[in-house]
């Protein structure tokens, strides 16, 4: 049992099915949830919402039958994300891709939301920790293989590994540290990943390994005023052109990608403290996300999340 991933002593409650619809399909987009028997609404569940650094993830605890997500939904609803599932407490047969994978504590399945999947609790109560990762950034740092679901195999020592990380990540207060660990994460993902694809070419391996370098060093950096796209190609070794050419496929400039991943780390930590900050608290998270420019700060946050940096704290969006 991974007790520690637990955020809080929050305990699942008494809650209508429809209400518990309404809460997964804000959190997680359009997916139908269906009781073990029809005639009991009422069932225990519980979500909890949080940032792990520019990540946002959600602690999910119910006992549905099952939940599922269809072709039609998909449709209407085609999702942008990757969710990275920790089984936490009971267990979880998930399917996706004609693929069934039962689910213990500590284990780790990467869901495809742009695939249809179906989720069996059978009416036991079940724990995950989802985290939240976009598609397209995941897609140039793992490729293909990473799509479709991906069960990270329970006898692999990299599973270990990656529990660790991700349990220190949710354990950590610091935003630039938990930034590490959130790469650390994605370094061993990218390890266990790289090891069951067999059928990519050199060249294919070679530019998705620039690219990904590229990302892991933007997350290691963000926060360092002076690091620039000029920095990032010189660490890489390859000519800014070069760099240009591989963000392409991302749909935005190397600069652009740092400046929001700086603005996404600045909303995490707005959004984690209180009304009682003062004024002076959202310039030190400027600061501390690798701004030096206050009025460039407030300008680009506010074209990003269409609200002022100071609109943001203890918010819950």
């Amino acid at each position: 049992m991974l007790s520690h991933l637990r955020l809080s002593q929050t305990k699942p409650s008494l809650v209508h099915l429809d209400e518990l619809q309404t809460m997964i399909t804000a959190s997680c987009g359009q997916y139908s949830l269906e009781p073990k028997q029809t005639d009991t609404p009422s069932l225990q569940g519980a979500l909890e919402p949080f940032m792990l650094s520019r990540y946002e993830a959600i602690s999910v605890c119910m006992n549905v039958g099952q939940v599922t997500r269809s072709e039609r939904m998909i449709k209407q609803d085609p999702g942008d994300h990757l969710y990275m599932l920790v089984q936490d407490e009971g267990r979880c047969v998930v399917e996706q891709n004609h693929k069934q994978h039962t689910l213990l504590p500590g284990d780790i399945y990467v869901v495809d939301s742009t695939q249809p999947s179906r989720f069996i609790l059978n009416g036991h109560a079940s724990r995950q920790i989802s985290i939240h990762l976009p598609r397209e950034e995941m897609l140039h740092r793992y490729g293909k293989a990473i799509t479709g679901g991906v069960m990270v195999e329970h006898d692999d020592p990299l599973r270990t590994a990656l529990i660790a990380v991700v349990a220190k990540s949710m354990e950590e207060g610091m935003p630039d540290s938990c930034a590490r660990l959130m790469d650390s994460t994605f370094d061993l993902l990218g390890i266990y990943i790289d090891g069951k694809e067999k059928q990519k070419s050199q060249s294919e391996r070679e530019k998705q390994g620039v690219l990904g370098r590229a990302l892991s060093l933007i997350d290691r950096n963000f926060n360092d005023p002076a690091f620039d796209a000029c920095q990032l190609a010189d660490k890489l070794g390859i000519s800014s052109r070069t760099l240009q050419r591989q963000f392409q496929s991302l749909g935005e400039s190397p600069t652009r990608k740092l400046i929001n991943t700086r603005l996404d780390n600045a909303k995490a930590l707005l959004m984690g403290m209180s009304q009682s900050d003062d004024h002076s608290s959202v310039t030190n998270v400027a600061y501390h996300c690798g701004f030096s420019d206050l009025s460039y700060f407030y300008k680009e946050f506010h074209k990003r999340f269409d609200m002022a940096p100071g609109a943001m704290v203890n918010c819950r969006q």
